[in-house]
């Protein structure tokens, strides 16, 4: 995920060292432990997830939006929602904040950067920011985890077992038969999987599965 920043300090990758991976990592004994990361850029944030700034740097984002909002006004057919945005930003306010998703979602072909999520930076600890970033950003957690390696990985809010299946690797999507799921904020309430499963902790779930935030994925598959 690539994250814009005006913060020097962010520039460049990031791990997330989220604390419930190294959790699962303590409670398999895995080998290795492979982290999510987040790059951070101050090139080009149209083409960003998402904003990571100082709260005195949204006006000048506003206004860079406001100018290409009015001269797009000129030369679109869309007139009456970019009348809207030109309203929202000339009131100071995000096109994000103010806007409907369904709107915004119609505005995509213009990249205006304040449709983006915003997240202001407050000197939170680091692995809070990018918790939170992921968040504001509309992605979830999931991980994997075993005597060999525990690793995170991130997927859009909203997608199936199958998405977070093609994540690790295509075989598992295209050969998915069902998987085994928990999440991991209920690992210290059994011994062992077979404890799990008897508790219904663990549960075996289809491709129609909607992945939590935290959610521990076993795939069985074929190839």
């Amino acid at each position: 995920m690539k994250i814009f920043t005006d913060i020097e300090e962010f520039l460049g990758k990031k791990a997330y060292r989220d604390k419930r991976l190294i959790k699962l990592k303590e409670r398999f004994n895995s080998k290795k432990i492979t982290f999510v990361s987040l790059e951070f850029t101050k090139d080009n944030a149209a083409n960003c997830e998402g904003l990571f700034i100082k709260k005195d740097s949204v006006l000048d984002y506003v206004i860079a939006d406001l100018e290409k909002a009015e001269s797009l006004l000129e030369k679109t057919q869309k007139k009456d929602i970019l009348e809207r945005v030109v309203k929202t930003l000339e009131e100071e306010k995000t096109i994000r904040s103010a806007l409907k998703q369904e709107e915004i979602t119609q505005l995509r072909e213009y990249a205006f950067i304040t449709a983006r999520p915003i997240i202001i930076f407050d000197g939170d600890d680091s692995a809070d920011v990018l918790g939170k970033i992921i968040d504001e950003c509309g992605y979830v957690s999931f991980f994997a985890a075993g005597e060999k390696e525990a690793r995170a990985w991130l997927v859009r809010k909203g997608s199936t077992i199958v998405d977070a299946a093609g994540k690790i690797h295509t075989d598992l999507a295209r050969g998915f038969i069902r998987a085994e799921v928990y999440n991991v904020g209920n690992l210290d309430e059994y011994k062992n999987p077979q404890d799990a499963k008897a508790r219904g902790i663990m549960k075996v779930v289809d491709r129609k599965y909607i992945i939590n935030d935290g959610d521990v994925i076993d795939v069985k598959f074929k190839v």
